[in-house]
């Protein structure tokens, strides 16, 4: 830090008003298609998993983008009002937390777990 005259001190003195907003929505846009994209392709597999009961099933399918959408939109709402970004980072990780059920929950019944009992006989009632 420079504290020497007047022109540095005014330089250190500018209100940083943050990113501009040509670069948020280029920004934005990239976020949102492609971490939807993400969620959305997990989603279709982890859809196909046998969890009881449905709502929770159903929340952490839903809930990325939901945490998406909050996480983007406060880029924006922060130029407004400031204490919004304390709720960004909150969001990022409930995203992130649910990917990583859904992810865990798939590979570990597509590799590693045995068919619920519930299905098996879901399917012999089926075959006969």
């Amino acid at each position: 830090m420079n504290l020497s005259g007047y022109d540095n001190i005014k330089k250190l003195a500018e209100q940083d008003k943050g990113t501009d907003i040509f670069t948020l929505v280029r920004v934005s846009h990239i976020h949102l298609f492609g971490i939807s994209f993400i969620f959305f392709i997990v989603g279709i597999v982890f859809s196909h998993a046998y969890v009881r009961p449905l709502w929770i099933k159903y929340l952490v399918i839903g809930a990325p983008f939901v945490c998406l959408i909050v996480d983007v939109s406060s880029w924006y709402m922060v130029k407004i009002y400031h204490p919004i970004r304390m709720g960004d980072d909150e969001r990022g990780r409930d995203a992130r937390m649910c990917f990583a059920f859904m992810w865990v929950t798939s590979m570990y019944q597509m590799w590693i777990g045995r068919t619920p009992k519930a299905v098996l006989e879901r399917v012999a009632a089926i075959v006969g």
